[in-house]
C-alpha cells in the first residue's frame, strides 16, 4: 500500500504516525514505500519502489519483497538504524538450492517489527532453528502476539498507538452496531450479521473486499445485505470512519483468529464507543472487560451483551486509550529500543 494509506491500512498508518513523531523529535526518517506514496513533512523522506503486485500471483509478491529488501541492503550505510515492518521469514530466499536470509547481511543495527500472526504460526520451527536471527531485536504488538516466539532473546511488546486527539468523542450515540475491517472469514463479518439479527439491531458494515475474498463476499455476505437492518457502505476514509465509530452504540468484533492487535478497537474506544469482542488474540489486553466493553465467546453471548452495553462509561473508554494506546507513548517506546540498539 501507499504511504499514507488512502483508506484501509493499519500498519501503514502506524508507520506514518511513528515517522512523523520521530521527525518532530529531530530525527531524519526515510521510508521505503510503494509507488505513489507521498508524505510532505519536514524530516521525512520517501523512497518509492515499484507498485506492489496483486494477491493473484504470490510469486510476484515474493519477488517484490526481496527486491525491496535488497534495495535497503544496498543503502544500509546511509542510516544509523534500519527498522523493518516485515517479518524475517519474508527475507528468506534460495540460490542454487541454498537458503539464505537477507537479514544476516545487514551490518547496521536492525529492528524488526512483527505485525502478522500467520507468518509466526507457520514458521515457528524456522525461527527456532535459525539462531543466526536471534541476534536481532524484535517488537510485537501484544503479549499474545509475542508468545509463540518468546524464546527470541531480544524481543519487546509495543502496543499500537493512535493520535487520540484526532478521534472525535461522542457521549450520545445512535442505536446501531458497526463492523469495520476486511470482509474475510477470519474477521467474522458473518458472525456480526448474526449478532445484529439476534439482537434486533441495525448493523453498518464498513469494510474492504480484497481480490481473494471477492467470491466469499458475493456468495456468502452480499445476499444478507438488505440495505435496512444490514447495511454495507464499502471501504471508508478516516473522516468517514470516525463518524461511523463515534455515532455507534458499540463496535462488534467477532474475530475468528488470534489477531495480533486489531487497531479498530482502540479507534472505537477513542471515540467513546465500547466494544463487544470474542476472546481471541490480543482482545483481553486491549479491552478492559466490563469497563470498556465486554469479552464473550459465542454469537449468542455477544447478542446478549448488547442489551447491557449502555452501562459502559464512554468517557472511560476514551481515557483507557489515552493511557495505554496513544501515539506518543508508542513512539517513546520505539525510541527507547532504538537507543538500546545504538549502545
Amino acid at each position: 500500500m501507499t504511504i499514507p494509506p488512502k483508506k484501509y491500512g493499519g500498519i501503514e498508518r502506524d508507520v506514518v504516525e511513528l515517522s512523523v513523531r520521530l521527525a518532530k523529535k529531530g530525527h531524519e526518517v526515510t521510508i521505503f514505500a510503494a509507488n505513489g506514496s507521498k508524505l510532505d513533512f519536514p524530516g521525512v523522506k520517501i523512497v518509492e519502489s515499484s507498485p506492489f503486485p496483486t494477491d493473484k500471483d504470490r510469486s510476484q509478491n515474493r519477488k517484490w519483497e526481496i527486491n525491496q529488501a535488497l534495495q535497503v541492503l544496498s543503502l544500509q550505510n546511509n542510516f544509523d538504524i534500519i527498522h523493518f515492518h516485515y517479518e524475517p521469514i519474508i527475507f528468506r530466499y534460495l540460490i542454487d538450492g541454498n537458503e539464505f536470509n537477507l537479514l544476516e547481511y545487514f551490518t547496521v543495527p536492525v529492528l524488526v517489527s512483527f505485525h502478522n500472526q500467520t507468518y509466526i504460526e507457520k514458521h515457528i520451527e524456522y525461527y527456532k532453528s535459525h539462531k543466526s536471527l536471534w541476534k536481532f531485536h524484535y517488537t510485537f504488538v501484544s503479549r499474545n502476539h509475542r508468545k509463540p516466539l518468546s524464546f527470541l532473546p531480544h524481543s519487546f511488546v509495543i502496543y499500537n498507538g493512535i493520535p487520540v486527539e484526532t478521534f472525535e468523542f461522542n457521549h450520545r450515540p445512535k442505536d446501531y452496531l458497526t463492523f469495520l475491517g476486511r470482509i474475510t472469514p477470519t474477521k467474522g463479518v458473518m458472525e456480526a450479521i448474526q449478532v445484529a439479527k439476534l439482537a434486533g439491531k441495525k448493523l453498518i458494515i464498513a469494510a474492504k473486499v480484497d481480490i481473494v475474498d471477492k467470491e466469499y463476499y458475493e456468495k456468502e455476505v452480499k445476499p444478507l445485505i438488505d440495505g435496512k437492518q444490514i447495511v454495507y457502505v464499502g471501504e471508508v476514509n478516516k473522516k468517514q470512519k470516525v463518524k461511523l465509530l463515534k455515532d455507534a452504540l458499540c463496535l462488534v468484533f467477532p474475530v475468528q483468529w488470534n489477531e495480533p492487535f486489531g487497531i479498530v478497537m482502540i479507534e472505537a474506544m477513542a471515540c467513546g464507543t465500547p466494544i463487544i469482542a470474542f476472546d481471541k488474540g490480543s482482545v483481553p489486553e486491549v479491552i478492559k472487560n466490563g469497563e470498556t466493553g465486554f469479552i464473550v465467546n459465542t454469537v449468542s453471548e455477544m447478542a446478549d451483551a448488547i442489551s447491557k452495553i449502555t452501562i459502559i462509561n464512554r468517557q472511560k473508554c476514551r481515557e483507557w486509550v489515552e493511557k495505554l494506546f496513544n501515539a506518543k507513548g508508542m513512539t517513546d517506546k520505539y525510541v527507547t529500543v532504538y537507543k538500546m540498539l545504538l549502545q
